[in-house]
């Protein structure tokens, strides 16, 4: 994931936790470099459905689980896995 992809996703989480999400800049920092390994489309889709059911702004650890339950696999590797091709 880039900054300016982990920014934007952050930007949703400064909205709906204003008082608790990325106050300082080396927290920003530090969540960027935790998460930077993982692919922006889902991990924004993990924040989404994070906020909807997080009264309080999720931790790093949460945004990981919930990226892990997501089938990440293209339509092209789903079909493969399903009729065993190669």
């Amino acid at each position: 994931m880039e900054q300016a992809e982990f920014f934007t996703i952050a930007n949703k989480l400064r909205v709906a936790y204003p008082r608790e999400a990325f106050q300082k800049q080396y927290t920003f920092d530090l969540w960027f470099e935790c998460l930077r390994d993982l692919d922006a489309k889902w991990v924004n889709a993990a924040v989404i459905d994070l906020i909807k059911t997080m009264r309080f702004c999720p931790k790093i650890s949460d945004i990981r689980e919930k990226y892990e339950t997501y089938d990440r696999r293209t339509a092209q590797q789903k079909y493969e896995d399903e009729h065993g091709l190669q």
